[in-house]
């Protein structure tokens, strides 16, 4: 199987996300204060059946914790989460019909060491971590106005509040989803 190149990585994608960048607040590693525990922002590009996702959201959130695993079960948090993204559309139709075909999940801790030189644990320095979530849809017979849904908040209950924008070649625009609301028809 070929393997396909990084989402972020798509000029469609970059292109899209930019324009819906235009109108969306700024983001946390630009804002420090954006990061805020119950709340997370979505962007979402659509362009045909094709569907790509960038969701960024403060790991407690998610996980529970906000630092590199440091147990069997934080771990474990880490690799359920990663096999829901693989198997779970973070948007999906009120008919379900759109799939996973790719997706990636980054953690602000990867790549770093647990330790520093003189074997101080760097995670205690570390206040607030953020998790990138990236993802391709695709969704058969995706009609123009479709609604959708987004199954994350039903399954991370920390996760409040969802503020989405979006971007086709139509429209775009914004709104903020909830547990209780937790609906949305891009165009409207």
């Amino acid at each position: 199987m070929r393997k396909r190149p990084p989402l972020l990585a798509s000029p469609r994608l970059i292109l899209a996300l930019g324009l819906a960048t235009v109108t969306a607040p700024a983001m946390a590693q630009d804002n420090p204060a954006a990061h805020q525990h119950g709340h997370a922002e979505l962007q979402v590009a659509f362009a045909g059946e094709q569907i790509d996702l960038l969701l960024e959201s403060p790991a407690w959130n998610l996980l529970g914790f906000e630092h590199q695993p440091r147990t069997k079960e934080q771990r474990q948090k880490l690799d359920g989460l990663r096999e829901w993204v693989a198997a779970n559309a973070l948007i999906n139709t009120e008919g379900g019909n759109c799939r996973v075909t790719t997706s990636e999940l980054h953690t602000g801790w990867e790549g770093h060491e647990a330790h520093d030189d003189q074997g101080h644990d760097q995670d205690a320095h570390a206040n607030h971590s953020d998790l990138e979530i990236t993802q391709s849809l695709r969704c058969d017979a995706l009609p123009d106005a479709s609604a959708f849904t987004a199954p994350i908040l039903d399954a991370y209950p920390t996760l409040e509040h969802l503020n989405v924008q979006w971007v086709s070649a139509q429209s775009q625009g914004g709104t903020r989803l909830t547990r209780s609301d937790n609906r949305f028809r891009p165009g409207q």
